[in-house]
């Protein structure tokens, strides 16, 4: 699968100004202002602020980097992992 990055995508904050993607990717920011006039002209959140936000998506691969192994192991044991 291959990632399509830069995407931009209407943004809903919270009172602390956290981010909280409410609307599909937009190739452009142009996209993201347009649903944001939608919303407006459609009377949804108009209590609401909103923010365009740039997410740039890259592969991951899950490493430690340092996690407490004997606390997981202890979690895993007492059955909090699903079942698989």
């Amino acid at each position: 699968m291959t990632l399509r990055s830069p995407q931009f995508w209407l943004a809903e904050l919270d009172q602390y100004g956290n981010p909280k993607l409410v609307d599909g990717s937009h190739e452009t920011r142009e996209g993201v202002e347009q649903a944001a006039y939608l919303f407006s002209r459609l009377g949804l959140g108009n209590d609401k602020r909103y923010a365009c936000a740039e997410v740039h998506l890259t592969e991951v691969t899950a490493k430690a980097h340092g996690a407490n192994e004997e606390a997981l192991n202890t979690l895993n044991s007492i059955g909090l992992r699903p079942a698989s």
